[in-house]
């Protein structure tokens, strides 16, 4: 259903020319508009500005100074796609100009930081947004992914053992090995979904195992639940030059679910959830995400955040402990 122009969501895209584009082309389908754009020089604008008006027309302004942008449009909402290393410092000069955030994984990060400083800028922006009454939000869409392979796997009646393993893999893209930023970049997907199996669970950190090396980065624990049963959780991240160059797989007790890409009606990218035999197509997660932001309801609020991005850091700290990573 199309939403009458008085009413469109007015979004501004901080870095719009790598997962920023999917971000605005979704906000666009679910019928907001994309305002502005902020890049980091005139000429990258014009090249993103280019590949936007291709995708789905963008009309908008491009910035390259953040505050300019916001006293200039005064956007409803601000999707911060920008380097990690910028997310707090944006993010927080959005929600100070009275604006709805959504901010791409890794909620906050700045490898020169602690982890408690890394913490304490998280913290400030889920108290910041919770004083002015503002939604706020982190795009970590595989929390969407998660939910609704438990919603297929309950309504079949499935028993699920305790037992979680994530696995997500993608093209290194020219980057040298760094574990660390594998584990930065694909690890908030698959501690995200892991709490939506096991909201009440707690991590037993005598049990971490960690593994880095390469592009990989994987850690095994266990965790305490409510009902005095131990979960193993197993997550593993990748990036790969092989084939299959994308993995995207989560597996609740013994039964996995492999995500897939697919297309829908209108050529729009969807996920196609593969359990056994069974397909279960779905619109794309991040779409789904974006239409819940759009519709009122955060499906990874900052305090949910919190607790992934801690687990994070942790996993982070014991790996360097181990191996230097």
């Amino acid at each position: 259903m199309s939403v009458p122009p008085s009413a469109k969501r007015r979004v501004a895209v901080l870095g719009a020319s790598g997962i920023g584009r999917h971000h605005a082309n979704w906000w666009t389908v679910e019928g907001a508009e994309v305002c502005a754009i902020l890049g980091s020089s005139p000429e990258s604008l014009a090249k993103t500005g280019d590949k936007l008006r291709d995708l789905f027309g963008f009309a908008g302004r491009g910035y390259t100074d953040l505050d300019e942008l916001l006293a200039s449009e005064r956007p409803d909402i601000v999707d911060v796609c920008t380097p990690s290393e910028w997310h707090y410092r944006h993010a927080k000069a959005a929600l100070e100009a009275n604006c709805a955030v959504l901010c791409e994984k890794p909620f906050v990060y700045d490898a020169a930081l602690t982890m408690d400083d890394i913490l304490g800028q998280a913290r400030e922006l889920v108290e910041l947004a919770a004083d002015r009454g503002l939604r706020f939000g982190i795009c970590t869409q595989y929390v969407v992914a998660s939910e609704i392979c438990l919603r297929i796997l309950r309504a079949g009646g499935a028993a699920l053992a305790p037992a979680f393993r994530g696995e997500l893999v993608s093209p290194t893209r020219g980057r040298a090995p760094n574990p660390v930023r594998t584990w930065v970049d694909l690890s908030p997907h698959m501690l995200g979904a892991l709490r939506v199996f096991a909201p009440a669970g707690t991590i037993r950190w005598d049990s971490l195992r960690t593994d880095f090396a390469q592009h990989r980065a994987r850690a095994e624990f266990q965790m305490d639940m409510p009902d005095g049963t131990v979960l193993a959780a197993t997550i593993f991240t990748d990036h790969t030059d092989g084939e299959p160059a994308n993995v995207r797989r989560l597996a609740f007790g013994n039964v996995t679910c492999d995500i897939e890409g697919a297309k829908d009606g209108n050529g729009h990218f969807c996920a196609d959830f593969r359990i056994g035999p069974q397909s279960h197509v779905h619109p794309d997660t991040m779409r789904l995400l974006i239409r819940r932001f759009l519709a009122g309801e955060v499906a990874v609020p900052g305090s949910d955040a919190l607790v992934d991005l801690e687990r994070m850091l942790r996993i982070i700290v014991h790996a360097r402990g181990n191996t230097g990573a």
